[in-house]
């Protein structure tokens, strides 16, 4: 019988351990115990961006990992449950992650992790019998709680440049010849661009920070007409790939819809007179028609963001092809016209997307600043990522939430008030 027979790995959370990130999880098989699992940083970024705690889903870590040969990388899946519904996410690990999971698998006994250097027994909580007294007293406890249990920030310029540099000392990936591997810039001002890059599984590194040298070189370039439907200011891109777009000018850009907050992103955009570009997954325009209906002939800009969201290098040809034309098909369907625009999930993509890409006409439009709302979901944190960057010549990646929403009339008066135009990719 295997040792992993009966063991369930609960992921409960991902918390601040002191200097470092660590799971949370409750392992069970003849008892159960609530443990932090220090492992790699990678990994742990990896996995938050398969999973939210919002006190709604479950989470449990499967036992297994998979080796994935075209990417050479040990492949860990997560199932994630409400109800009677479950779905299965799959993120890329590490060897350090693959060998302390099977380190876990080996153990008989709750009594062995001790034997284990790499969990330990959280921090115990004040019970609630402590917080009964004062208001203030209440809120001093809780904040003493936060402490303990944080989502996965990676925030800190300082924690970045660590990460940065653990990360590259302790990873050897090989990369297949056909799939991109850009080089990371090391200026200190672009370190939290690269651990984004990380952080988001990709594998294949496309959405690289722009250098100076490239930034001078798009300034050196003759600005691009601006053109103008419906109070929208929209920028058509030359390039058949696009990381930033000329100085003066910023791009707003939208993932992973439609969904219920696309309409309220084109209210604010719509009252400010601002440009937007919004790029779709076919499974959720499926779900939503008259979003993509609405925001298309308001004069937004709609591109494609595959059909089902997957990672493009791991898929085989006809896959690729799939993901391109069936999203495609949708848009093209409902607003009458030709696509134009393609983002790869991740910003992950080989020779063979962009052979296919070329094939339908497709811009692909990537980015150079990414305020991590995916990861934060913090309207605070978004606003002020893009009140410290240089934004002027750039294409800032965001994703639909209720965060962003919040934040977006606030970005836009920053935008402005630095006097860029803020436009529609076309």
């Amino acid at each position: 019988m295997s040792d992993s027979y009966g063991k369930v790995i609960e992921l409960l959370a991902i918390e601040r351990d002191t200097e470092a990130f660590a799971l949370r999880i409750k392992l069970s098989f003849s008892e159960s115990a609530e443990l932090l699992w220090l492992t790699d940083h990678e990994t742990i970024a990896n996995i938050a961006t398969v999973s939210e705690f919002n006190g709604v889903h479950k989470y449990r870590l499967s036992l297994h990992t998979t080796w994935d040969a075209i990417q050479q990388q040990y492949i860990g899946s997560i199932k994630r449950t409400y109800r009677d519904h479950g779905e299965r996410f799959s993120f890329a690990c590490s060897v350090h992650f693959r060998n302390e999971l099977e380190a876990i698998k080996a153990i008989r006994h709750l009594d062995d992790v001790s034997t284990l250097s790499f969990l330990s027994v959280p921090p115990s909580e004040p019970d609630q019998s402590e917080e009964v007294q004062t208001d203030g007293n209440r809120n001093a406890t809780r904040s003493a709680r936060k402490r303990h249990r944080l989502p996965l920030k990676l925030a800190s310029a300082t924690l970045m440049s660590l990460i940065f540099v653990v990360l590259l000392s302790s990873f050897n990936y090989s990369y297949p010849s056909n799939i991109r591997h850009e080089a990371a810039i090391t200026a200190a001002a672009e370190v939290e661009t690269v651990i984004q890059l990380l952080a988001e599984n990709r594998n294949a590194m496309i959405a690289k920070p722009v250098s100076a040298s490239v930034e001078k070189e798009a300034d050196s370039k003759p600005r691009k007409e601006i053109k103008t439907s419906a109070a929208v200011p929209q920028l058509e891109l030359k390039d058949f790939i696009s990381y930033s777009i000329p100085k003066g000018y910023v791009a707003l850009t939208f993932d992973d819809g439609p969904s219920k907050h696309s309409m309220d992103i084109m209210n604010v955009l719509k009252k400010h007179e601002v440009g937007g570009t919004f790029f779709f997954v076919g499974t959720n325009v499926k779900k939503h028609p008259d979003y993509v209906k609405a925001i298309h002939a308001n004069g937004y800009s709609v591109g494609s963001h595959s059909m089902t969201h997957s990672q493009m290098p791991s898929l085989t040809y006809e896959e690729q092809k799939a993901e391109l034309t069936r999203a495609a098909d949708l848009i093209e369907h409902i607003t009458d016209e030709k696509l134009v625009l393609f983002r790869p999930p991740y910003g992950a993509f080989d020779d063979r997307t962009e052979a296919l890409s070329r094939q339908q006409g497709n811009k692909v439009v990537l980015w150079n600043r990414d305020p991590e709302d995916w990861l934060t979901r913090d309207e605070d944190k978004i606003l002020d990522y893009v009140q410290h960057i240089e934004a002027s010549g750039s294409i800032i990646l965001l994703h639909e939430s209720q965060a962003v929403v919040d934040a977006l009339p606030k970005i836009i008066k920053s935008l402005q008030d630095q006097g860029l135009t803020i436009v529609s990719l076309q």
